[in-house]
């Protein structure tokens, strides 16, 4: 309705009457019979502006936001901003004091936002009504652009109290805002302005951290105790240029309720965003101590750990939990297959005592990277799935709680305090576990399963036949990553990992002169195959299913692959390994059938990098990206055919079951390994060790 209509008699009142009253006519008292005037009579217009520039401003003030809460109506709104717009600042202490602050959260917020005033609206966040039929919140935040922009950050320091029984259900704005939050994306504003500084002011991407801080984060209060934290110095003046040069810093409002708790909140997420940037910057040697303050401020924010609504209590009871005890693990944990072999590995060392707590997991309906795999963990890890297994309201409130409940999939502390990358424990952790013999847990659910359901088994054993594959042929399951099936760009990020076809074609004519036949993994939009007798490009036929694609990596002899997510799946059921095309800034969790044939990295002078130097503080946090990389002024070159071909043989004569013609290698190598349990279980291919033992083994 545009805001020049007026109200009449056929307009929306707000309520019936009682006692010969409406509910306006009630709450309105004296002025009642002026906004019935105001709507109705002849030139209303005029009226309109006389009544405005008469009454004084907490009248105007007190009036339109009555107006608006009882009628529904914009008819106020324009004369609002003209006659109120400008005097709010002189005001914003008595706004702030006066009842409607409590009584119309709702309406005041919209005022405030309508004109400008978005930062001064923060401290209704938590008030602010969610449901009923007059305008709600959701009017309040729409077309303000106050969701994803500078003052989102402060929405997102609030959003622990809200009412989400409410809020999820009515706020498609909301909604987003909390996705947007959990994917790492609720610092836009900041990217943006980070961007605009490398265009504008040329500052290098990859400035360390003790720069970018200053330069990406919009509060002052927080750039002060993130670089205090961390032990950083501006030694380049980066705030020294900044405001010369009229930087407007953001701040939380003072008077924001539980402003301590929203402070540790913003620094929960501000490392949070660090320990992304560190890594993927080539400085993995932050995350440390990043994660170790990260883990300070929740353990402050867990003593102000808001009280569960009912709903959310009747939820936790059903899967046997209270929420103190609650391990919350974020849909980053299910999005991807080899996030979803981190979660093996970090339920093992739950296993192990290595921490304590009860495991949640929340999921995304479409944001899962193969739900028959991520079902094995149902019985181990209870799984709350948005809009399958539970309601919107329960699940928004639970992943509200991230900064007091959250764990991280990107580090971990033990008891005494040491910190360290999350893949470094991870392979450490699965050293102990295959040394007790605690054998592959997810293998045994997935077989128990079968033996209830066998459904997928049938439907392999139509695929062998139409594939061409007799009742006694074996396979192998190989998986190389490509850029295009995640939608990379070669040469750039993390495409340092992909590796082309040609060096495996060897591999393959091996396999089927053995009497076996390949089977190629991948994603459908992985390069097609060459046309070979016994291989089947999986990847790109009709009949990939998410159920198959376990199922296959199950009854595989083996599997070729790298340094990759799917390679988790094999880890997972045990299934022998040849590792090729590996390069890696972290602990890898490779089994014990595991054999790796790692990239040869080069410096610029030609020096191959030693096992020392890949697993160093200096150089192992090079490799993330191709950016990184060629920064650091090395070159990595993909796996050779025959490095892929013999490393194979190994691993295929590994998995016999007969005494190995090909003995591994002893344990010598390892000495050479900085970092403890680097590879996890896993060796160097016999020939791979032989063919560069003098530059692999070398002490740096």
């Amino acid at each position: 309705m545009p805001p020049e209509m007026i109200l009449t008699e056929s307009s929306p009142v707000g309520s019936s009457p009682v006692r010969g009253k409406t509910r306006a006519e009630q709450k309105l008292g004296r002025y009642y019979p002026l906004v019935r005037v105001l709507a109705r009579l002849p030139g209303r217009h005029v009226l309109r502006n006389l009544a405005f520039t008469v009454l004084p401003f907490r009248a105007r003030f007190w009036l339109t936001v009555q107006f608006r809460y009882f009628f529904q109506h914009p008819g106020l709104d324009r004369h609002f901003i003209f006659f109120c717009g400008p005097f709010l600042g002189k005001h914003l202490h008595w706004i702030i004091n006066s009842s409607l602050w409590t009584s119309r959260p709702n309406e005041v917020a919209f005022y405030l936002v309508l004109t400008g005033h978005r930062r001064e609206t923060l401290p209704l966040l938590r008030r602010l009504t969610w449901d009923g039929d007059h305008p709600t919140a959701e009017l309040a935040l729409n077309g303000t652009g106050i969701v994803g922009d500078g003052y989102a950050m402060d929405m997102l320091t609030q959003i622990h109290d809200l009412q989400w029984s409410t809020a999820a259900e009515r706020s498609p704005a909301m909604r987003t805002f909390v996705r947007l939050m959990l994917e790492h994306r609720n610092f836009q504003h900041e990217e943006r302005a980070f961007r605009g500084r490398v265009e504008l002011d040329h500052v290098p991407t990859d400035v360390p951290a003790e720069q970018f801080i200053p330069y990406f984060f919009r509060d002052r209060e927080i750039v002060a105790r993130l670089m205090q934290d961390l032990g950083l110095v501006d030694e380049s003046g980066v705030l020294r240029k900044l405001d010369e040069s009229g930087q407007y810093w953001e701040s939380l409002p003072p008077d924001l309720p539980d402003r301590a708790v929203a402070l540790d909140v913003y620094l929960f997420y501000a490392y949070r965003e660090l320990l992304l940037r560190t890594y993927h910057n080539g400085e993995g040697d932050k995350v440390p101590s990043v994660y170790s303050r990260c883990l300070e401020t929740q353990r402050r924010l867990r003593s102000h750990l808001p009280k569960p609504s009912s709903q959310l209590k009747r939820t936790l009871a059903g899967i046997g939990v209270e929420l103190g005890e609650v391990r919350l693990l974020s849909p980053d944990w299910s999005a991807l297959i080899g996030h979803n072999g981190h979660l093996n590995v970090h339920l093992m060392m739950r296993s192990m005592g290595w921490w304590t707590g009860k495991p949640v997991l929340l999921a995304y309906t479409d944001r899962i990277a193969n739900k028959p795999f991520l079902s094995l963990f149902s019985d181990i890890c209870p799984t709350l799935t948005l809009g399958e297994n539970v309601s919107p309201g329960v699940w928004h409130e639970l992943a509200s709680l991230t900064p007091f409940l959250g764990d991280s999939h990107q580090a971990f502390q033990f008891e005494d305090g040491q910190t360290m990358y999350w893949n470094d424990a991870g392979a450490m952790a699965l050293q102990q576990w295959e040394r007790e013999g605690r054998g592959f847990p997810l293998r045994d659910i997935y077989d128990a399963r079968l033996q209830a359901d066998d459904r997928t088994e049938m439907l392999y054993q139509s695929l062998r036949r139409k594939w061409g594959l007799s009742p006694d042929d074996w396979f192998v399951c190989l998986h190389m990553r490509d850029a295009e099936a995640r939608g990379e760009t070669l040469g750039t990020g993390e495409s340092i990992r992909s590796a082309a076809i040609g060096n495996y074609l060897d591999t393959v004519r091996y396999i089927t002169d053995q009497g076996g036949w390949v089977i190629r993994m991948g994603g459908r939009k992985a390069p097609p195959m060459p046309d070979m007798p016994r291989l089947v490009d999986y990847a790109r036929c009709e009949d990939q299913m998410a159920e198959m694609d376990i199922h296959l990596m199950r009854r595989a002899r083996m599997f070729i692959g790298t340094t990759s997510g799917f390679a988790y799946v094999a880890s997972s059921f045990g299934i022998p390994t040849a590792m090729v095309n590996a390069l890696s800034s972290v602990g890898l969790l490779w089994s014990k059938d595991t054999r790796f044939s790692l990239e040869p990295v080069h410096t610029r002078e030609g020096r191959m990098l030693s096992l020392s130097d890949v697993t160093s503080e200096t150089w192992r946090w090079t490799f993330p990206t191709y950016e990184t990389v060629k920064a650091a002024g090395l070159t990595v070159s993909e796996s050779s055919a025959d490095e892929i071909l013999e490393t194979t043989r190994e691993v295929l004569d590994l998995s016999s079951g007969a005494p190995p013609a090909i003995p591994p290698v002893d344990d010598a190598w390892e000495k050479c390994v900085n970092i403890p349990g680097f590879f996890g279980n896993s060796r160097p291919s016999r020939y791979f060790l032989d063919k560069y033992a003098s530059s692999l083994l070398a002490r740096s």
